[in-house]
């Protein structure tokens, strides 16, 4: 469990909805994936350096965002699990290589960018190369529910990659 404090609400609140029984592990493992996650959950260390005891920052706008990233990546697995079974697992790692890919040359020709909007394009990026192959066997679009999640969150030229 994730004991976050929100700064603006200044309240305390318990995030359970991660894998893994460590979160401590798990946030350094998503933020492999999402490098914002370190800039929307700041970390605060017990005065006895106990990380069972570990809580984190945030505000809650935020706190959002790390949500939305969270459930977010559980949608992207799910998908590319069916991708998998539908072709293989090596396309499906082909796919993620490939967004992220793109979401570097995102940063590097748009260098203005923020973190949280590179992991919304990665986000998008992704689901729109397993659209790709997944309306294939009948799965509907999955970029129209995305960009609906993130519309309050990001801009609108992030949001529909029109830099």
């Amino acid at each position: 469990m994730l004991d976050i404090y929100l700064t603006d609400e200044k309240q305390h609140v318990q995030f359970q909805d991660y894998p893994g029984d460590h979160p401590v592990k798990f946030i350094l493992n998503f933020k492999k994936i999402f490098p914002s996650v370190m800039e929307l959950l700041l970390p605060v260390l017990p005065e006895d350096n106990d990380l069972e005891k570990m809580q984190w920052e945030s505000n809650q706008t935020d706190f959002k965002i790390f949500q939305l990233l969270v459930s977010g990546w559980g949608v992207v697995e799910l998908r590319l699990t069916a991708l998998a079974q539908f072709k293989d697992k090596a396309y499906a790692d082909k796919m993620v290589k490939s967004a992220k890919a793109k979401r570097q040359e995102y940063s590097k020709k748009h260098p203005q960018l923020k973190t949280v909007e590179l992991d919304y394009l990665f986000l998008q990026s992704l689901h729109a190369l397993v659209d790709g192959d997944l309306v294939e066997i009948g799965e509907k679009f999955y970029l129209p529910t995305l960009h609906n999640l993130w519309k309050n969150y990001v801009s609108q030229k992030v949001l529909n990659a029109t830099l």
